[in-house]
């Protein structure tokens, strides 16, 4: 055992964990985890590596932080064991008690979060007051096994709202205040929706052959988007975590820069915006220079990649409206030449080939078309895939965008 690395991690180990120190790499042998923790992991691995093994504390976010004062005020409005439901004023009243305005130092900011919590709710109640629901339970936490041939995970998450509808059916419904509305087919396929499902169903096991309809309710668009949830996708959803945490196990957690990055609360750990917080306290001007230069050439070859193509199309024109293959100026001149590229046949080609026994020297693997049919491969296949890979070539690659830096 490497003692250096051993005393890095040995503050983390618990019984049920375990740490692969020929990769550097560490997860649980039985699992406890969460869709969020799921999605943090497919949005970005180091994210997951920051919060759920070096458990590193990061304040809520104000997008969070509304988020959990909507559904507490949610949460208030639906509440079974109310003698009436709250009217319009006690509903917004309830949300402007639970609101804390000293989170924010931005004046403006705190009234702008403020009027889309109450916009968002004030909707919510015009659309919903009316209607007469039969709610089961609010705020449910589970836990389920999901289990493969050597090891028993949990998965564990809490469901916002169960209602009983028509026709005795269940209804699972999750609030989201995304700015986004999905497509259908993505909340069919959503997992967060299908774990909750399983949830449902090991509470209540008796359901387990029972159609559940599952929603997302989008409070900035104030629409339900939903979908139905059967026994028949238990299999695939089980299937779809054990991948997931396959991946997690054998992980290098390295980043993944995406459009969420901007709202990241690991921004100061992260190796994608780390300098950004220490080019805070100790400024290099060496690298500044540097850095200054590269994005002003990189700008300029990117504005005379785009003139040289300008200028060819009018050097193309010339040439086409006049026959000429070769122009000239005081300052050289410009040779024009022929590239031909073909397309092929391929039952034609292959006939020929099989004919005298050359058609498997043409053969040759295609990662670009295995990317394409990757993710409709049978579970079984992509992990005799992913043994098979192996990296033939590692290497860094620039590239630089000129932009304003928010300190």
């Amino acid at each position: 055992m490497q003692n250096t690395r051993y005393n890095n991690y040995v503050k983390l180990i618990v019984l049920s964990k375990k740490i692969d120190y020929n990769t550097d790499t560490y997860y649980d042998i039985n699992m406890r985890i969460s869709f969020s923790s799921l999605d943090a992991f497919q949005n970005c691995p180091a994210k997951y590596k920051f919060s759920e093994i070096d458990k590193i504390k990061t304040s809520k976010s104000k997008e969070a932080v509304l988020g959990t004062i909507i559904h507490e005020t949610l949460r208030m409005l639906h509440n079974p064991s109310l003698a009436a439901k709250p009217t319009e004023d006690e509903f917004l009243g309830f949300f402007m008690e639970k609101w804390d305005k000293n989170i924010y130092t931005d004046p403006a900011e705190e009234a702008a979060f403020f009027a889309l919590g109450a916009r968002m709710l004030k909707d919510y109640y015009k659309k919903n007051f009316s209607l007469q629901f039969d709610i089961v339970d609010l705020e449910t936490h589970f836990e389920t096994p999901i289990a493969d041939s050597t090891e028993t995970h949990k998965i564990a998450g809490k469901i916002d709202r169960i209602d009983k509808i028509a026709g005795g059916q269940f209804e699972i419904i999750d609030y989201k205040t995304a700015k986004k509305l999905p497509s259908q087919s993505q909340v069919d396929t959503n997992l967060q929706l299908a774990i909750y499902h399983l949830g449902l169903i090991n509470r209540w096991p008796h359901l387990k052959n029972t159609p559940i309809k599952v929603s997302l309710y989008f409070l900035k668009h104030n629409e339900k988007l939903s979908t139905i949830r059967s026994h028949s996708h238990i299999k695939e959803t089980e299937e779809k975590i054990l991948e997931i945490i396959s991946e997690i196990k054998k992980s290098k957690f390295e980043p993944n820069p995406n459009p969420l990055c901007d709202w990241c609360e690991f921004q100061p750990h992260c190796p994608i915006y780390k300098h950004k917080f220490v080019r805070q306290k100790i400024k290099n001007e060496e690298i500044e220079k540097t850095i200054h230069e590269y994005l002003l050439i990189k700008d300029q070859s990117k504005k005379n990649t785009k003139r040289l193509a300008e200028l060819s199309g009018i050097i193309n024109q010339y040439c086409d409206e006049n026959k000429f293959e070769r122009v000239f100026s005081e300052d050289g001149y410009i040779t024009r030449s022929a590239l031909e590229r073909y397309s092929y046949d391929e039952q034609k080609i292959a006939e020929a080939l099989k004919a005298i026994g050359k058609w498997n020297d043409v053969l040759s693997f295609d990662a670009k078309k295995l990317k394409e049919i990757f993710d409709n491969l049978p579970r079984d296949v992509r992990q005799k895939i992913d043994e098979a890979k192996s990296v033939k070539k590692e290497y860094k690659m620039l590239s630089g965008k000129k932009t304003k830096i928010k300190n």
